[in-house]
């Protein structure tokens, strides 16, 4: 179905929260690929507040008798303007969504942040654990993955959590997490990949993983390969020592069985801390097993 107004337009912005500037700058998008399909580049002003739609040819490269109707100007069909609207990347109210924003103040010990022609909140509950410790100075650029909800009119946004994890890392690869656990209050992530991708993320000495470490805010990344074997059994055990022997290379593996795991740690480990922390995300990892830690 073809656009026919603005109306519709309007209705369909207002439908997903676009501000009317956000809809202005979509609509203009669509028609500007509408003139394209004639191999036309075009200027477009879209004025909601007006009511009015205006277009000029930006080069004279185009079939012969194609011209633009600056009183009636060619419109996308509403499945053109909705795939716009979702490549502007905003509004769909989708939890998810990564965008960058700009640090534009605080609230509440929460962070407010600018992104295109919006403000977005992530409150202190959902900032990185590096953020939470230290907040990020005004105009800092950071990571966000947006959340379906709103607060005082604002987006809400978060930097934690596995799901923002996870969805950061699609963006490098789509497709290459296939496990991903969080522990010591979320600044600690396993992931679980192909060997492929863990070979990836850490060749050059792991340059692209601390990297990454920076973006998510959190202290620290560990990589498991997907395990293998000739049953699903084997790939677990094969997947927990690599945990094991990655996670902390100084404990070893003293007995592996179904039901349970003997871990011998290091001598003279003075950090129960650390241990409690190791020894909880083994359970995150693998719940089945009862643990011996000796």
């Amino acid at each position: 179905m073809q656009i026919a107004n603005l109306d519709i337009v309007r209705q369909i912005g207002e439908e997903y929260g676009w501000s009317d500037h956000q809809i202005e700058m979509a609509l203009m998008t669509a028609i500007r690929l509408c003139y394209m399909d004639y191999g036309m580049l075009t200027e477009v002003d879209v004025n909601i507040k007006e009511g009015t739609i205006s277009a000029r040819r930006r080069n004279g490269f185009a079939d012969k008798g194609v011209w633009i109707d600056i009183n009636n100007p060619l419109m996308p069909s509403v499945k053109m303007f909705l795939a716009v609207m979702e490549m502007l990347q905003w509004g769909d109210g989708s939890p998810g969504r990564v965008l960058e924003g700009k640090v534009a103040g605080f609230r509440d010990g929460g962070v407010i942040y600018r992104v295109t022609d919006n403000m977005v909140y992530v409150p202190e509950s959902l900032l990185s654990v590096m953020d939470y410790h230290n907040k990020p100075e005004l105009g800092t650029e950071q990571v966000l993955a947006l959340c379906a909800s709103k607060t005082n009119g604002m987006r809400l946004a978060t930097r934690r959590g596995k799901e923002f994890v996870a969805a950061v890392m699609e963006c490098y690869y789509p497709g290459c997490i296939s496990g991903i656990w969080m522990g010591a209050s979320n600044s600690w992530a396993v992931i679980r990949m192909s060997q492929e991708h863990v070979s990836e993320w850490l060749s050059q000495g792991g340059v692209n993983i601390k990297h990454l470490q920076g973006v998510l805010g959190v202290r620290r990344i560990t990589l498991i390969p997907e395990g293998y074997g000739e049953d699903e059994q084997l790939s677990r055990d094969n997947e927990l020592r690599h945990f094991v022997n990655n996670a902390w290379k100084d404990c070893k593996i003293g007995n592996l069985e179904p039901e349970k795991v003997v871990i011998y740690t290091p001598m003279g480990t003075e950090d129960p801390r650390k241990l409690r922390t190791f020894t909880s995300m083994l359970k995150k990892i693998a719940p089945e097993r009862e643990q011996v830690i000796m």
